[in-house]
């Protein structure tokens, strides 16, 4: 079993930190690693990552230390004796939104999108990301292994563990790289709203979670600061992929050497008079 855990852990720890720091690495170099404004980019996002992965560990820790439980057993107590029938229909739905079903389309879809417009380095950034969460959170559960609340009190029923919430963890990180992916299409108070929107939705889910009493509130708790550090370096990673020249794109430069030597035989061409050799 220890064994298992630590191939499991290792596992963890080369997709939280390996792949993300070759991706961007290879964004930087791409990107012009002597540029400021790439360096401070990277700075932020990976200094956003450390500071969430440290507070779910946090949280964890106090979990297992049971210094955080006492919040767990009262806060699902009240929302369990407020229950009322639209309040269940209204978090039935949120929880259908944030599940793995509505997550999936949303995600190929957006892919789908990007790829018609020609941009499906971003499309594959999207569906990484996307994907990487679903790894995340099936790691976690495994390696943390906490249990979900009495199923009594659960309108649903659940399998599997509770520590970190997936439906959290994963509209925190589809819903945010989504809104990462249409912001820069938007203006002004577009933009805020979108924002908002989204920000609210990914609460409303947390919420709708520990209301069907599918996961504590520090299952919640835990899955929004995890996926808010997997989607600093999804967000870091499409920053840098829009700073990348289109000249510095596999497939482009080739294209564009082409490009000018085609231009040079015209230009000699109509200077001699004489048709290049085809």
């Amino acid at each position: 079993m220890r064994i298992a855990e630590g191939l499991l852990a290792s596992s963890l720890v080369l997709l939280v930190c390996v792949v993300p720091a070759s991706v961007l690495a290879l964004l930087v170099r791409r990107a012009g690693g002597a540029d400021r404004a790439v360096r401070r980019t990277v700075r932020i996002g990976v200094s956003v990552a450390v500071v969430l992965l440290a507070a779910q560990a946090l949280v964890v820790i106090g979990v297992e230390t049971g210094a955080l439980t006492r919040l767990d057993d009262p806060a699902l107590s009240w929302l369990v004796t407020h229950r009322s029938a639209w309040a269940t229909g209204f978090a039935i739905v949120l929880a259908a939104l944030g599940g793995t079903a509505a997550l999936t389309v949303l995600t190929v879809t957006a892919m789908l999108v990007l790829g018609y417009l020609g941009q499906w380095r971003r499309a594959l950034l999207v569906g990484g990301t996307a994907a990487g969460a679903g790894l995340l959170v099936l790691g976690f559960k495994y390696l943390y292994g906490r249990h979900r609340p009495p199923k009594l009190d659960q309108v649903i029923h659940y399998g599997g563990y509770a520590l970190p919430s997936g439906h959290s963890l994963g509209s925190v990180v589809v819903y945010g790289v989504l809104t990462a992916s249409l912001a820069p299409t938007l203006r002004g108070a577009s933009r805020w709203w979108l924002l908002l929107g989204a920000v609210a939705l990914v609460l409303l889910v947390g919420w709708s979670r520990v209301y069907l009493a599918a996961h504590w509130v520090t299952d919640v708790l835990t899955g929004w600061l995890l996926g808010g550090a997997w989607l600093a370096l999804g967000v870091t990673a499409l920053v840098l992929l829009a700073r990348v020249p289109e000249d510095n794109r596999p497939g482009t430069a080739v294209g564009t050497s082409a490009g000018t030597s085609a231009g040079t035989a015209g230009t000699a061409d109509t200077a001699t008079g004489q048709p290049a050799n085809r």
